[in-house]
């Protein structure tokens, strides 16, 4: 499996406040979905072609809205194919930063919705917004700060945000996500292994780089490698006159404006927590509902060519996407997809039937889960464990290094070469 369906098959087990370094919601549908499809791939495609099908109509019908065109809201759906990272990453991979892109352009479309009319269902869908936006992934509160900042900027943003009834909003919010909280921060010694999760994948605080330039730089090129192609091809039309800045008055400034503040935050962000680093997919939760503003700006004979050329390019491309890895597979293409885990779950079956299975982490715990859906599976990473969990007597702890353990156990058994990366594992048994 793909390293985060591995993921869910692991932590989908329980039920938690949180898993790790993400918030609990992604998870939480999964366990749902796995109730009524059990636990299999099936379940894990299903979750993630749902969500991955809820933006493109959530974007479609915020463009619709946004640019009072049927037209230009198609056009900003099939323009997501200029950006190789969606496609794939989401139709095939991603989880928890999927459901953030839907939970950000639903945000946006219901501040829209306040700008027409302040009303208070309209100020507790925001508030419901924001609640399981913070549960889905922490990068949401990016999204919040760039809301602070345009508030200052656009004066329709500010007479929703000033309004009392975003009182209600706050009320929401605060059931919704104390328990998270308390979960997250009840614990100093996991709060700890927290900051040097998220540490590790940012690169940050490393005393590495030249301050302040390294972090831009490295913001510039996550946002090449997020955006590169679309900027290309935004380029080549404006090359070829087929973009006119002044064509059309921007039908929602205070969205535009939204946009300058979402760059000028992240690149504060970047700046402030030196990260030198980042997955390009991170940024793109906080990118994506702005393609709704390019087909503004594309003159009206060639959104027309692209709606009709477009849908058939988007279908190949979500075809290519489902017929990937078996191609990968025929081609010769070596990819982790295509090495599966019978041999370890056989071994352990076999030999350790009685006891405790601990894998050497999550991913080789989430594929073991996949072909044992009977029995609980644990991961020697898995810093968020419960204490009832941890206990590792009467168990067989799987290691990738020899001579690594921590336990009183014994060394019983070996899998040499094991995998696309050639690991070697060492099972020891540990008693009473």
């Amino acid at each position: 499996m793909e390293l985060e369906d591995a993921e869910q098959a692991y932590y989908s087990q329980w039920w938690r406040w949180g898993y790790d370094d993400q918030p609990p919601l992604y998870t939480w549908l999964q366990l749902i979905v796995n109730k009524v499809l059990g636990v299999s791939k099936i379940s894990f495609s299903f979750l993630r072609g749902l969500i991955f099908s809820a933006i493109l109509l959530m974007l479609y019908h915020f463009g619709r809205t946004c640019l009072n065109s049927r037209t230009e809201a198609i056009s900003a759906v099939l323009i997501l194919v200029a950006i190789p990272t969606f496609i794939d990453f989401t139709f095939r991979r991603l989880s928890h930063t999927a459901l953030l892109c839907l939970l950000v352009v639903c945000t946006y479309y219901i501040i829209y919705m306040l700008i027409r009319k302040k009303s208070l269902s309209n100020y507790f869908l925001l508030g419901l917004a924001i609640g399981v936006g913070l549960l889905t992934k922490y990068n949401y509160t990016l999204v919040l700060m760039a809301l602070v900042l345009a508030v200052f900027l656009n004066q329709e943003l500010r007479a929703v945000f000033l309004n009392r009834k975003i009182i209600l909003s706050f009320l929401l919010v605060g059931p919704l996500l104390i328990p998270h909280l308390v979960w997250l921060f009840g614990d100093v010694a996991f709060t700890d292994e927290l900051q040097t999760s998220i540490g590790s994948k940012t690169n940050s605080r490393s005393n590495s780089g030249i301050p302040i330039v390294t972090p831009i730089l490295s913001f510039m090129l996550s946002f090449l490698k997020l955006m590169g192609p679309l900027l290309m091809l935004t380029l080549a039309l404006f090359f070829f006159k087929q973009i006119d800045l002044k064509a059309k008055k921007i039908p929602e400034k205070w969205l535009l404006q939204l946009l300058v503040s979402q760059l000028i935050v992240l690149v504060l962000i970047f700046t402030i927590l030196d990260i030198q680093k980042v997955e390009a997919r991170w940024l793109m939760p906080l990118v994506i509902p702005f393609v709704v503003l390019i087909p503004n700006y594309i003159k009206k004979n060639l959104q027309n060519k692209w709606n009709r050329s477009g849908f058939f390019i988007f279908l190949f491309v979500l075809l290519f996407q489902v017929l990937r890895t078996p191609i990968e597979k025929a081609a010769d293409i070596s990819s982790s997809v295509h090495y599966g885990f019978e041999e370890v779950s056989d071994k352990l079956r076999a030999d350790y039937g009685n006891e405790k299975w601990f894998l050497p982490d999550v991913t080789y715990a989430g594929n073991i889960r996949l072909l044992n859906k009977e029995r609980d599976v644990f991961a020697l990473d898995d810093f968020s464990l419960p204490p009832d969990k941890i206990e590792v007597s009467n168990s067989v702890l799987v290691l990738k290094e020899k001579n690594k353990l921590k336990f009183d156990g014994i060394l019983k058994d070996s899998i040499i070469s094991f995998g696309k990366d050639k690991e070697n594992l060492f099972f020891y048994l540990l008693r009473n």
